[in-house]
């Protein structure tokens, strides 16, 4: 209508009366058809609408318009809520709580914290590269058939000294990693039984001498103590940062002289009853003859503090049974006889916490360098102590002494037995 009023103002300015007529009547006729056309399409349209709302309701057309049984509620939902309960359903909820509250009452409040723990921690000897477990390589084949193998397709292939050393350096040369003086590790998978089956080798942390000194890049401090002036100036020549006399002792225990930046302490034999009052400051420093601490000749002993190699036996928290003991035993340049000599060393002081006749202390000797994650298995039977058969026969004795229970010890005396009878 807009349009049409326009035009007919733009007409009206014009002079011909005749022609203003004719333009007038054409519009209007063009008016009527668009008014007709119009009502036409939406009489069309309406009856299409009605025509299919018979079958929008089809499921096929849900996509279309929500059918009405998709909206309307079902009745008796929150009365079936409040229904009565069967006997069966009072007798399986009352079950349920109780062995919910059976699984609560398990376990203290202390445990079930240290079991959560237990969840989160990881065992060391599953860490990389894991431990060895032949019953898992019982069906493989014993040695490949050629020089290049995947290792998981056989057993587990044991080397001397020689041959992994000479495969190290050969993965260790400048055209593959360029590390041709790395440190060379030993890890070595412990079994930590012993005769009573409730007891494990305890854990440790010693320093083990070596025949053949290395490069450790560790700075380590060593506090001495000497009655005898000269003893105290050889400690200091052989390695002791500083070195004490009798009259330093007091003025330890007040205060007046900090021992906290010592890593290791060392005395002579004139002292020893000197630094008793010392005990419970040093602590695991304290200087005795376990450790290997005191004694008469200094370049001995703090030779072995500067030079040895730590050796500490670590049990698996998960595992009681695992154990684990890692070291560093010298550097890919050294011959292969020294470093032999320092894995008889090593391996040597470690068998001395377990009773060689109870069975191999070493599961796994793995020969390493760092960094890195090859790994090589190595033969350890030449460095093993070899127990002997009054040591063995020892061990049998007290073990079935342990596995006899009180019925088979009045079966061994027979004057029990009628005793008992007789009463």
């Amino acid at each position: 209508m807009q349009v049409l009023d326009a035009v007919t103002a733009s007409v009206n300015m014009m002079n011909d009366a005749d022609w203003k007529l004719g333009v007038i009547s054409r519009l209007i006729t063009f008016g009527k058809g668009v008014l007709m056309l119009s009502s036409i399409s939406n009489g069309i349209i309406w009856a299409a609408c009605s025509s299919s709302r018979a079958i929008i309701g089809h499921p096929e057309f849900c996509l279309l318009l929500p059918s009405t049984y998709s909206l309307q509620q079902y009745r008796g939902r929150k009365r079936n809520l409040k229904r009565a309960l069967t006997k069966q359903e009072r007798q399986e909820r009352r079950l349920k709580r109780e062995a919910k509250e059976a699984e609560r009452k398990k376990y203290t409040f202390m445990q079930r914290i240290q079991i959560s723990r237990m969840k989160h921690m990881t065992s060391i000897s599953e860490q990389f590269p894991g431990r060895l477990n032949p019953a898992k390589e019982a069906h493989l084949p014993d040695k490949p058939t050629t020089n290049i193998f995947i290792r998981s397709a056989y057993k587990t292939q044991y080397y001397s000294v020689s041959e992994a050393l000479q495969m190290h350096r050969e993965m260790q040369q400048p055209s593959i990693y360029n590390n041709p003086n790395a440190h060379i590790r030993l890890r070595m998978e412990l079994n930590m039984t012993t005769e009573k089956k409730t007891k494990m080798v305890a854990d440790s942390e010693e320093l083990v001498p070596i025949p053949y000194p290395f490069k450790h890049n560790e700075k380590r401090t060593i506090l001495a103590f000497a009655y005898e002036q000269h003893n105290r100036d050889a400690a200091v020549e052989a390695g002791a940062e500083i070195a004490l006399g009798p009259d330093m002792i007091k003025k330890i225990i007040k205060g007046m002289f900090r021992i906290d930046d010592y890593d290791f302490c060392v005395a002579h034999t004139d002292m020893a009853s000197s630094i008793l009052p010392l005990r419970g400051i040093l602590r695991s420093r304290f200087p005795n003859k376990i450790n290997g601490g005191l004694g008469d000749n200094f370049q001995e002993i703090i030779g072995k503090f500067k030079n040895g190699v730590k050796l500490s036996i670590r049990g698996d928290p998960i595992m009681p049974i695992w154990g684990l003991c890692d070291t560093i035993i010298g550097r890919l340049k050294m011959n292969d006889d020294e470093l032999k000599a320092n894995i008889g060393a090593v391996i040597e002081a470690l068998c001395k916490h377990r009773n060689p006749a109870l069975g191999p202390f070493i599961n796994r000797a793995l020969l390493m360098v760092i960094p890195g994650d090859a790994h090589f298995a190595l033969d350890v039977n030449p460095f093993l102590p070899i127990p002997t058969e009054q040591e063995i026969e020892k061990i049998e004795k007290r073990m079935k002494k342990k596995k006899k229970g009180p019925e088979s010890a009045k079966i061994d005396n027979p004057e029990a037995l009628s005793s008992s009878a007789d009463a």
